[in-house]
């Protein structure tokens, strides 16, 4: 879950929404300088799906005493998140070998290079989160080699650039989505050549710019528009009963977004 601070108040943005904003982005993307990518439909699909196992706790988030608010994505317990990110691997399968994959190897980067655990318990269950990833990957990987036509898309080249891509969508959702103060910058953006860093600069309320653009239509064209759904919470929580029927009944908020040269 993510929290988005508006002037009126507080939106909460679910995991599976967030990851249709990333699924929007991997649709358009592409261009003579950043090239293209394949599987393009396996690939988006990943990027629009890859947090599909958080349906379930969206339904009923559980409640962060600290807050009084929902857990999200940044506070959210150690042995909770590392479930979630193996369901939504698991839930890939139901679509395919190579989207399953491609999570796999988003969650276990995202594991290695950002969450640091503190307790050897909290360790523990991150050495056994990778290496039940690992395990997948392998299985997975050694029959998608052996598949004529995804043979050509499991080469380690191929792989990387495509984990980097869902990475990068990722990323450029959750700044959207949470709201991007000032200027946000993310490096090793692969390109058709090579990789570069990538800012998003707040215009207004609506506006972002991308620079450079990596999108398919021209530096001309209109805006590109992005659409996002979720729910205002009006207050804090001691009680995690009362938190989740708050949820349920809140009022709809859409943001919308316009990326912009």
């Amino acid at each position: 879950m993510l929290h988005r601070k508006e002037a009126n108040g507080l939106v909460l943005i679910s995991q599976p929404a967030h990851s249709w904003v990333s699924g929007q982005l991997a649709r358009l993307w592409g261009n003579e300088r950043f090239g293209e990518f394949m599987p393009t439909d396996d690939v988006c699909l990943a990027a629009a799906l890859h947090d599909i196992g958080f349906i379930n706790w969206e339904q009923s988030p559980t409640l962060n005493p600290e807050t009084g608010l929902p857990h999200c994505f940044r506070d959210m317990p150690a042995d909770c998140h590392f479930e979630l990110w193996s369901k939504s691997v698991a839930e890939m399968m139901r679509y395919g070998r190579y989207p399953s994959v491609l999570v796999s190897l988003h969650f276990a980067g995202l594991c290695q290079r950002h969450r640091i655990l503190g307790s050897p318990k909290e360790q523990a269950i991150k050495t056994a989160f990778l290496d039940r990833q690992e395990t997948h990957q392998s299985t997975l990987l050694t029959s998608l080699q052996n598949d004529y036509y995804y043979q050509k898309f499991t080469t380690p080249e191929v792989l990387e650039r495509n984990r980097q891509l869902l990475s990068v969508w990722d990323w450029m959702s959750l700044a959207i989505c949470l709201g991007v103060e000032g200027d946000a910058v993310f490096d090793d953006v692969p390109t058709a050549a090579d990789s570069i860093k990538l800012t998003l600069t707040r215009k207004d309320s609506v506006r972002i710019s991308v620079n450079p653009w990596p999108f398919k239509s021209g530096s001309n064209s209109e805006p590109i528009q992005i659409m996002c759904e979720g729910q205002r919470l009006l207050g804090t929580y001691t009680d995690e009963v009362e938190m989740r029927k708050s949820i349920r009944a809140g009022s709809p908020a859409t943001t919308r977004i316009e990326l912009v040269p």
